[in-house]
């Protein structure tokens, strides 16, 4: 697949060149990538939930709210599910008795391990076809890429949208 080209009103550079190739292939690779989650038996949205609680450890169901960009039942929906699954559980071990948090059990975290064990090995096969000198070049481009991660400040969490 070809990189579209820049969109209308951004500046025909080097620096904006990068970003829109970088954007483009990322979004390549990674859905392809992310086709192999359908092994794992949920939809994109429960995979993305428990993903949350796996990898950022637990969180309010308004928390969870905030963070997917949906309404409070939308959330409490795919919570209850989950929750019957297995893969997730509630907890009301803070000193408030009446917030409840949302962890992923070691079910679910061992499912999204695997799921994560899948996709790294597809991207893996990806690159299987690279040289090694290719593949170093590819290392340390990784390895700049990870300095703008450190740099990232998520912006400060909204109110969920009643939907």
């Amino acid at each position: 697949m070809s990189t579209p080209p820049l969109p209308q009103g951004m500046q025909d550079d080097l620096l904006n060149n990068v970003a829109n190739h970088l954007h483009s292939i990322a979004i390549h690779v990674l859905r392809r990538a992310r086709a192999r989650d359908r092994e794992s038996g949920l939809t994109p949205e429960r995979l993305s939930l428990l993903s949350i609680l796996a990898f950022a450890g637990p969180k309010s169901i308004s928390e969870l709210a905030a963070i997917e960009m949906v309404s409070l039942p939308a959330i409490t929906r795919i919570v209850n599910y989950l929750e019957g699954l297995g893969l997730v559980a509630r907890d009301r071990t803070s000193d408030d008795g009446r917030v409840v948090r949302v962890k992923a059990t070691q079910q679910g975290l061992d499912l999204m391990e695997e799921g994560r064990r899948r996709r790294v090995e597809h991207v893996a096969n990806e690159l299987e076809g690279l040289g090694h000198l290719e593949l170093r070049v590819v290392a340390e481009a990784t390895e700049l890429l990870s300095r703008l991660d450190e740099r990232y400040t998520p912006p400060p969490a909204r109110e969920a949208k009643a939907q």
